[in-house]
């Protein structure tokens, strides 16, 4: 199985922050979201094609495979934690977004999640909370957590309460949306959307 390069990765990010946009990924989409040549664009398009990252039909554009879909989603995700982690150092704006470029294709999946679990429970996480829970918000997909308490109002908590969402529950994000948008968690055995700003009023123990 062919090595996935940073050009790969590049071209599939680019592909699914196409999708996410609501935008048609062709050729000239891609070409110009990339900043390349057209007939660069087209090459490469066909090559990622016959390694079953996407279907390319030409003057139509392109899909991603499953597989490609996936690679896609996660190099942006990683790019966007990246974005958080330089902004929140101090980084000026004009070096925020070329470093996370750099980055995301090199920082493994594991320090990934914990420098996005720790920008999103010092965001989030209620003062007095306990050291070892996290906002719902900072789990990635397929994580797991049993939750601990609920924060917020009467209104979101009982709102929660009705979903299923109590304390010792497991809950599984099966779909975190980047960081945009609701999230897709499965609760006994049932899939739900959450909205953002609820979501993040439920803190759990990850698993």
């Amino acid at each position: 199985m062919p090595m996935i390069t940073e050009s790969t990765e590049e071209y599939l990010e680019a592909i699914y922050y196409l999708y996410e946009r609501g935008e048609a990924a062709t050729t000239t989409s891609v070409a110009k979201e990339l900043k390349v040549a057209p007939a660069s664009a087209t090459q490469m398009l066909k090559k990622l094609a016959k390694r079953g990252y996407l279907k390319y039909v030409p003057y139509r554009g392109v899909t991603l495979t499953p597989k490609g879909e996936k690679i896609g989603k996660k190099v942006l995700r990683k790019h966007r934690v990246m974005e958080k982690f330089l902004s929140n150092l101090g980084l000026p704006k004009s070096r925020v977004h070329k470093d996370a470029c750099e980055l995301e294709h090199h920082i493994p999946d594991d320090l990934e999640r914990v420098i996005h679990q720790r920008f999103e429970g010092e965001r989030l996480l209620p003062p007095g909370a306990p050291s070892n829970v996290v906002p719902l918000t900072s789990l990635l997909d397929g994580q797991k957590g049993i939750v601990s308490f609920i924060g917020g109002g009467r209104g979101a908590s009982q709102r929660l309460t009705d979903l299923g969402l109590t304390p010792r529950t497991e809950i599984k994000v099966v779909k975190s949306a980047l960081f945009r948008g609701p999230l897709m968690v499965s609760v006994r055995g049932t899939t739900l959307a959450i909205g953002r700003g609820i979501a993040a009023k439920v803190f759990v123990r990850v698993k």
